[in-house]
């Protein structure tokens, strides 16, 4: 039974982050910002990606109730549509405050 992420914390920005919180799962959810896509095509377009984490993203993604598979295409849920505006707001921090910020 999977870990159950949301129940580590009642703070709302804590518990969105735990659903972006991993390398790929913004990666993936940008892509699918533009339109249903097929496994396949965001294998090709996620570089580096292993077929296993991709899979472990997707279900984790669609547990959280963001991506849904629907006649082998995957593609956002109305919350996943929502999440793009939370994820505008962390890139414009981000690169804001890139130079600020330590190598990692």
């Amino acid at each position: 039974m999977p870990v159950d992420r949301k129940r580590f914390s009642s703070c709302p920005i804590e518990r969105t982050l735990a659903v972006l919180s991993g390398r790929w799962k913004a990666v993936v959810v940008l892509n699918l910002f533009s339109g249903s896509k097929r496994y396949s095509d965001l294998l090709r377009h996620a570089t580096g990606v292993t077929e296993r984490v991709l899979t472990q993203v997707l279900r984790e993604l669609e547990e959280d109730g963001v991506v849904q598979k629907t006649d082998g295409f995957w593609r956002l849920t109305e919350l996943g549509f929502n999440l793009i505006a939370a994820m505008n707001g962390l890139l414009a921090w981000g690169v804001q405050h890139a130079n600020a910020l330590p190598e990692r």
